[in-house]
């Protein structure tokens, strides 16, 4: 039997008896995504799909000029960088599977993602050059994968994921990130989710830092049915931080379930997560933020913000901050969230600058999206996200890829020290 296998064998069985929830609390907060591993597809069928992949790939290149390092589709992958390296299930290394940090035994969506991935990615990075990677990932009927950081002390890595669905995919997109930042190293990733209306979304990611090194990571969902995520970062090393900001901008019927634990574990470690959700129509969103701060971090910084602004009367944030400290002796420790609809006298004020009432709404809304983009790598990443969300603001479908353009929206350079 091969390692693989193995790895998923042990990985369907625990998917099948672990529950999907076990906080008391959440059990009652959450989006019970109906996960299904899909069936072979038939030679014919594969054909098909990454013509598909290929015209999807084509059509957002051509609107985005953007060139991707690497593109996964549901049926095949390529990497066009040495600093990409794709392996499918016969091939994936298997010290890899058995040292993952995402252990099928410990959580129901990371034996779902262990089960059912068919690209296994690792990104290499030995040099503290900042150039950036990019990803783009296409889902034409379900695309699991797995990503794998390694890089050298002292590197700086920034990756640009991109993740769409062809017109009429239907299906799950599931994404799952391992990432472990060396001394004195930097990686960031910003993330963006534009699928469509008949997509759900895996998004899990789990980081552990070393002395004196950062992470930081953007997630952006625009598109997708349903989302359920996971983030668990540890600060687990001296002078080490963590940043982690999440946006959700729903629409229509969309549930988001945004789920992020972050600790401090050394001294003098800093963890952070910044949450928001923008809700039109029926859409409803779960912010669910716990902080740990560990017994030992003499000097730690530790700070949850979710907030949440309801563009129609049907739209609902459930904004759930948690923390728990085992020291508190010279520990900064903080947890906040607010939700509320547009403020009716921010309006009054822009009105009364010469703006009519959509104007003024609009940019009421441009600047709560901007606040949580600032935080991305300039360039790229940030025109990608305005540019989508700007899109959806129009009213136009948010499967749709636009062409890069920020419309005039201001973006503050908004960069944690």
């Amino acid at each position: 039997m091969s390692s693989h296998k193995e790895f998923l064998a042990d990985a369907m069985s625990h998917y099948e008896s672990l529950p999907n929830e076990t906080n008391e609390i959440y059990k009652k907060y959450q989006v019970d995504l109906p996960l299904r591993f899909a069936e072979a597809e038939l030679p014919s069928d594969s054909k098909s799909h990454a013509a598909e992949a290929d015209s999807v790939c084509s059509e957002i290149e051509s609107a985005t000029k953007i060139k991707f390092d690497a593109i996964i589709s549901s049926h095949y992958a390529k990497s066009n960088s040495p600093e990409v390296r794709i392996y499918g299930t016969d091939d994936v290394d298997k010290d890899a599977l058995m040292s993952k940090m995402f252990k099928s035994s410990e959580d129901k969506l990371a034996a779902f993602a262990n089960a059912s991935s068919k690209h296994f990615i690792f990104i290499e990075r030995a040099g503290a050059n900042k150039q950036g990677l990019n990803m783009l990932f296409v889902n034409t009927c379900n695309l699991s994968s797995q990503v794998f950081f390694n890089v050298a002390p002292g590197s700086k890595l920034e990756l640009f994921e991109l993740h769409v669905s062809s017109k009429d995919c239907k299906g799950i997109a599931s994404t799952l990130r391992e990432v472990v930042v060396p001394k004195e190293s930097e990686i960031e990733i910003n993330s963006i989710h534009n699928e469509n209306e008949g997509t759900d979304v895996v998004s899990l990611c789990k980081c552990r830092t070393d002395e004196k090194s950062r992470f930081r990571a953007n997630f952006v969902y625009v598109g997708g049915r349903n989302t359920k995520t996971k983030n668990i970062a540890d600060s687990a090393g001296q002078q080490s931080s963590v940043d982690i900001s999440e946006l959700a901008y729903g629409s229509g019927d969309q549930k988001f379930d945004l789920t992020t634990f972050i600790t401090n574990s050394k001294p003098y470690s800093i963890a952070r997560l910044e949450s928001g959700a923008a809700l039109e129509g029926k859409s409803h969103c779960m912010l669910k933020g716990f902080a740990k701060v560990d017994n030992g971090a003499k000097g730690c910084l530790s700070k949850i913000t979710e907030r949440g602004i309801l563009l129609s009367r049907d739209a609902r944030v459930d904004a759930l901050p948690d923390m728990a400290i085992d020291y508190s002796n010279e520990v900064k420790a903080t947890h906040s969230a607010a939700t509320a609809p547009i403020d009716r006298e921010a309006l009054f004020y822009l009105e009364s600058r010469g703006l009519d009432e959509k104007q003024a709404r609009s940019m009421y809304i441009i600047a709560f999206l901007g606040k949580y983009v600032a935080g991305m790598a300039g360039g790229v990443p940030h025109e990608a996200a305005m540019s989508i969300m700007l899109n959806k603001l129009d009213k136009s479908p948010y499967t749709a890829m636009p062409s890069l353009t920020t419309k005039g929206a201001w973006i503050s350079s908004r960069r944690n020290a």
